[in-house]
This record gives C-alpha cells, structure tokens and sequence, in this order.
C-alpha cells in the first residue's frame, strides 16, 4: 500500500516537473543573430528614396516661391520706371507748352477744362478807330494749328496713347508744314520712338529737327539725343562730335551732354 502511494507521489512529481520544463523558453546562446533579408534592403532602400525624394521637393517649393517674389518685385521695378519715365514725359510737354506759346508769338489762349488752348476765333474786336470788327483771318489760323497740336500732345500727355500721339504729330506736320509748333512735333516723335526702342525712326526724327530747325530751341536737345543714339549705335566719332557740340550749349543740356561724355568716353 505504502509502495503504491509513492509511486502516484513521483509520478505527480515528475509530471510537475515536465509542465515546468515547457513553460521555461529554451535560449542557445551559441546560436547566430538573424540576418537581414533582401527583402529588408529593399524595405530600407525605398524609405530613403522616400525621405530623399520628399526633401527635392521641398527644396523645389521654397525655390518656386522665391522665384514668383523675385518676379513680383522686377514687375513692380519695370512700373516704377515707367511711371518715372512718364512723369518726365509729362514735365517735358509741359514746359514745351509754355515755349512753345512763347516762340509762336500767337495770342493768349483760354483753357478750357481739358487743359487744351481755344479761342474765340469769331469773338469781335476793336479797331484803333473805335469800331468793331473780326478777328483776322491770320489769327483764326493760328489757333486751328495750336488746336491741332494741343490735340497731339494732350494723346500723350493726358490719355497716354502714345500711338495715338504719334499718328496726330505727324498728321500735323502734313497739314500744317509751315507750322511754328513744327519743330517741337518732330522732337516728341523722336522721344516717343526712343521710348518705345525704336532707334531709328527716333534718329530720323531728330536729324529732321536739327536740320529743318537748326535755329530752334529743340536744336541743341535734339542734337544730344542724337549723340546718345550714334553713342548706343556704336558710332563713337559721330556721336561725340554731337555730344560735344551739345555740352558747349547754355541750360540743362549743356549739363547732361558734360556728364554724358565723363561717363562714357
């Protein structure tokens, strides 16, 4: 009976045992540590075309985004000189007004709300004997020419039409060719076309001034610009025999031709 007992006793020991035995993990420590696959390689591989690809891109971004600024601000430079240039333009017709009032001799002109001279060309007038009579026939002409150029300067100075301004400054030279105002239609022509980089069609129009016009206050402004056009042309001898010509002149141009020549001979 005894015996039987400690025979079920060694087996439950023994049994215990074993259960102990299979929960317990089984570590070799001589075994290797696992290699990577191929498979791995190329996991890793794609993760860091993916990260490299990420940053080209950025890098893009940020470039584009400095590109459109730097675009932005020549747009806003390109603008800035033209409003410059336009503002010079405007000062120019101004002032070529008044000298051209001056130089015309004709009578004073009433400025209507435009801006632009008229004058009442059937407006009666007194007569050294006390009667009444017409303004002559000279006076009435006069006003139509100033009219027309008015109407030529105002394309450019007020509506900015420069094409406009071109095409009614050389429509007055043809119907008005002995016009006093003449001179000054051939100069503005000659600083649209320089504007608008059209160099020889600006050099035509100022040589017409300094030879037709020689005795003209636009003389001497034409022949400076011309020394600049022969100068841009590559003309060097023609060009400072003009410039020099210019700097031995009296006012503003005078000073521009000097300075012109210091800097570019």
């Amino acid at each position: 009976m005894k015996s039987a007992i400690a025979s079920l006793l060694l087996q439950a020991c023994l049994s215990t045992l074993a259960m102990a035995q299979n929960l317990t993990p089984v570590v070799d420590l001589g075994s290797p540590m696992p290699v990577k696959t191929e498979a791995d390689s190329t996991v890793l591989a794609s993760t860091a075309a993916v990260s490299s690809s990420s940053d080209r891109y950025y890098q893009m971004q940020v470039l584009q985004e400095e590109v459109q600024m730097l675009r932005g601000m020549v747009e806003e430079l390109n603008y800035e000189l033209q409003q410059i240039k336009q503002r010079q333009m405007d000062d120019y017709l101004d002032l070529d007004r008044r000298l051209s009032a001056v130089d015309s001799g004709t009578p004073a002109a009433v400025q209507n709300q435009t801006g632009s001279s008229s004058y009442a060309s059937a407006a009666p007038s007194v007569t050294a004997d006390g009667s009444n009579g017409l303004v002559s026939t000279e006076m009435v002409d006069a006003a139509v020419v100033k009219a027309n150029y008015d109407n030529a300067s105002n394309l450019l100075l007020k509506q900015r039409d420069m094409d406009g301004a071109v095409l009614a400054f050389k429509q007055h030279i043809v119907d008005f060719p002995s016009s006093p105002y003449a001179p000054n239609a051939y100069y503005w022509l000659g600083e649209i076309y320089l504007l608008q980089g059209q160099e020889e069609l600006s050099r035509q129009a100022f040589t017409s001034v300094l030879e037709q016009y020689a005795d003209h206050s636009k003389a001497m402004d034409s022949r400076f610009k011309l020394g600049k056009i022969y100068h841009q042309m590559g003309e060097l001898d023609r060009a400072r025999e003009l410039l020099e010509l210019a700097a031995q002149s009296s006012g503003s141009v005078a000073a521009k031709a000097r300075d012109y020549l210091d800097k570019n001979f």
